[in-house]
């Protein structure tokens, strides 16, 4: 009876968790439990890889607890990290609408605890809760305009150091 008991207070923690990211803040507690269901929990070391780049994607992933930083480059490239990431913060949510090869690193700095839901689980929840597919979006969004903003920055810096 104890597992049991076990069981469901890890679900309404990670139900409580959910509610607090902006990803499914809009849900209702009875989705939200759910994901919490089919959402594994993952302990991570420092340094240790949550994904790797080429990787093919197949899960998003929720920080619980730490930080990771996110890195592009492997094999002979340089390693460059393109962004650190804390509790609350989501990655690897294009592996929900590409199954490609994952285009970075996830790798933990210091010890982390993350929330794996898998993209077959997620697709389902999107159907059931089109919010979370706008909070994805909205999560694309903002990379992608902090990616321009990179972009634009770099193209001046090498004008200036060019001309």
């Amino acid at each position: 009876m104890k597992t049991a008991q076990a069981d469901t207070l890890q679900i309404l923690e990670k139900v409580i968790f959910l509610k607090k990211s902006m990803l499914f803040s809009a849900m209702r507690t009875a989705e939200l439990r759910a994901i919490a269901a089919v959402a594994e929990e993952l302990s991570f070391s420092d340094n240790d890889a949550i994904v790797r780049e080429n990787d093919i994607g197949d899960s998003m992933y929720l920080i619980r607890t730490g930080e990771v930083a996110i890195v592009k480059g492997s094999g002979g490239e340089e390693r460059v990290e393109l962004a650190r990431l804390s509790a609350g913060d989501c990655f690897g949510e294009m592996a929900v609408f590409d199954t490609e090869y994952r285009s970075a690193g996830a790798f933990a700095q210091g010890i982390c605890t993350i929330l794996r839901i898998s993209s077959d689980d997620l697709v389902d929840v999107i159907h059931e809760q089109p919010n979370v597919a706008l909070g994805l979006l909205r999560i694309f969004v903002r990379r992608l305009k902090k990616a321009d903003e990179v972009i634009h920055k770099l193209t001046v810096d090498g004008r200036r150091r060019v001309g």
